[in-house]
């Protein structure tokens, strides 16, 4: 769980001071928010790798204690203490979310990681895995140094981009119907896909030879 939590640092600092509220519509707010970006890829003892993120949120009767979470990050700058390993992209889904979360959201690179008009399939079709526990699941995957990662998430309203005050980071928040990553290489071949629903489950599916 600490783990996670300081994979989406980012992320949960948007949602912490979201409303609990829907966001007012303004020119350019959508229901759905979809990004292909091509990302660069940090590395660790040699090898280029992304770890992926992914637990089902906890439920306590009709209430939520977690979110459900998918992330995917890369190692950074290993002197940064305070990003060493950024968050390429994440969602997160579950409502109504526990305090002291107000939002559902979705967040994703901008720095490392600029758009891309390359065909990136929502799909875990050649991958293999399923429902992630509760507890969490971690996995990392050696990777090539550029990658194509495509994130999207349908919200119930609509919801504005926001970059955060550096603009490193962009999110968009709100209550979210469903929150999809997908990870391919450059010439398409799949990597990962990872997912939440609103109602708190989480999936990850990955190549052969993700550990």
């Amino acid at each position: 769980m600490t783990r996670a939590i300081g994979l989406c640092a980012a992320l949960c600092v948007s949602m912490l001071s979201a409303t609990a509220q829907a966001a007012p519509e303004h020119p350019g707010a959508v229901r759905v928010v979809d990004r292909t970006l091509t990302c660069r890829i940090g590395y660790y003892h040699g090898a280029r790798l992304i770890y992926l993120t992914v637990r089902s949120a906890v439920r306590l009767g009709e209430k939520l204690d977690s979110l459900a979470q998918a992330y995917v990050s890369t190692p950074g700058n290993p002197l940064s203490a305070q990003n060493s390993q950024p968050t390429l992209a994440g969602v997160t889904a579950g409502w109504p979310p526990p305090p002291p979360l107000t939002s559902d959201g979705l967040g994703y690179e901008n720095a490392r990681c600029g758009p891309s008009r390359a065909t990136v399939p929502l799909t875990p079709k050649g991958l293999s895995g399923g429902v992630a526990s509760a507890l969490g699941d971690n996995v990392r995957c050696i990777v090539a140094k550029t990658l194509l990662v495509r994130v999207r998430a349908t919200f119930r309203d609509p919801v504005e981009e926001d970059p955060n005050k550096a603009g490193t980071f962009i999110s968009a928040l709100g209550r979210m119907e469903t929150g999809q990553i997908a990870v391919r290489t450059l010439t398409g071949k799949p990597i990962a896909y990872i997912d939440v629903a609103e109602g708190g489950r989480a999936r990850m599916f990955t190549k052969a030879g993700c550990a």
